[in-house]
């Protein structure tokens, strides 16, 4: 998920669109089949595909008394991060680094990270909500965690277009920008058109 999350960060900090595009297709072309999917769907801003139903149903205060409790920080510490920023995402970055945050356990990969996801689209009830997401900031570090929260409240914010997707997938795997979105369309999953991409049909 660590590089995942600088991969963003290299998106988000520049304008050129043609540099975005390379940036997304140089690291989609380095991973494996199943961190592929993952990834593609997460560039899009969401953590589930588009015709996928599954909701995180994790609300703000939930994820501010996480944030805080994992931060060690106190009460309103998470609002006064946000209002520096008006970004969620920004905000629990900004909390971890501050508390000097440090990853516990075997590091966040991506799949660990859907596999979060999904356990918190079945999971009920604000509390044991509360502590998956509490599992998966304990062991991401800040910026991780920080592109973690963007996904699951779905406001990625680094500039990255659907059309600046496709062709990143396009240019990764040497395909058919015209095939790629087809297959988006098709199939309403991101991730599997990029598989069907390195795949090659």
């Amino acid at each position: 998920m660590r590089r995942w999350a600088e991969t963003a960060e290299a998106i988000r900090t520049t304008r050129a669109t043609t540099r975005k595009t390379a940036v997304v297709a140089d690291y989609l072309r380095s991973l494996d089949e199943a961190e592929l999917a993952t990834a593609a769907v997460f560039f899009s801003g969401r953590a589930f595909p588009a015709r996928d139903q599954r909701v995180a149903g994790l609300g703000w205060r939930a994820v501010t008394a996480v944030v805080q409790e994992v931060a060690g920080a106190g009460e309103g510490a998470m609002g006064r991060a946000y209002d520096r920023s008006s970004d969620v995402g920004t905000a629990v970055g900004e909390l971890l680094e501050q508390a000097g945050h440090e990853p516990a356990g075997k590091p966040l990969s991506l799949t660990d990270v859907a596999a979060g996801f999904d356990t918190l689209a079945r999971t009920r009830g604000r509390g044991a909500k509360a502590g998956v997401f509490a599992d998966l900031l304990r062991r991401a570090d800040p910026l991780a965690a920080r592109y973690v929260t963007a996904i699951l409240g779905g406001e990625l914010r680094i500039g990255l277009r659907e059309g600046h997707l496709e062709k990143g997938i396009a240019a990764a795997f040497e395909a058919d920008l015209s095939e790629v979105q087809w297959a988006g369309l098709l199939t309403g999953d991101i991730g599997r058109s990029a598989q069907l991409a390195r795949e090659g049909r």
